[in-house]
Parts: C-alpha cells; sequence; structure tokens
C-alpha cells in the first residue's frame, strides 16, 4: 500500500494530509461534503467561527453517515475508521486556526 501526501483545502484552511492512495479520491470527495455542509451552516447565519462552523458539518456528515450505516446495516468499523480520518483532519484544521 503506497501513501500520498494530498494537499486539502476546508473553508479556506490548506492542510497537507497522508492517505492511501487507494482512498485519495474518497478522502477529497470526503472534504468536497465538509465544504459543503459548511457553506450551508456558514450561510444560515447561525453559527460564527469557521471553527464553529466546521465542527458542526463534520458531526452532521457523521451523524447523516451513521444514520445510513445503521439502517442499511454498513461495515461500521470501515466507517469508524474513515471518521476518526475526517475527525483528525478536522482537529489539524482548528489547531491551525487557532494559531492564526
Amino acid at each position: 500500500m503506497s501513501i500520498e501526501q494530498v494537499n486539502l483545502d476546508i473553508m479556506n484552511v490548506n492542510l497537507t494530509i497522508n492517505t492511501p492512495t487507494e482512498e485519495k479520491d474518497t478522502l477529497i470527495q470526503a472534504v468536497e461534503m465538509l465544504n459543503k455542509k459548511s457553506e450551508a451552516i456558514k450561510e444560515s447565519g447561525r453559527i460564527v467561527g469557521t471553527d464553529k462552523i466546521i465542527v458542526m458539518a463534520a458531526l452532521n456528515v457523521v451523524h447523516d453517515l451513521l444514520k445510513v450505516s445503521l439502517k442499511d446495516d454498513l461495515a461500521i468499523g470501515e466507517f469508524q475508521r474513515k471518521i476518526t480520518d475526517m475527525s483528525n483532519a478536522c482537529q489539524k484544521a482548528l489547531s491551525r486556526l487557532e494559531q492564526n
């Protein structure tokens, strides 16, 4: 399994994340989904602050994923690993925001 560095942009926060090459496309799709959810939350105007918006968007995505996985009896372990990876990416983004 080869590892690839991927440059990502989550709400104008640039991150470089190592990912298995075969999971790169999925990671990019996850970032696109997170950015769409983040933009919808931002546009609602109810939550202010990039870090809070990202956290709420991540929670929404995970909640949606769990509803689907429980409903369709999909492999929870694989989803948990991917959720952990997304959570780690969010934590890195939040850390960078706090540094600025």
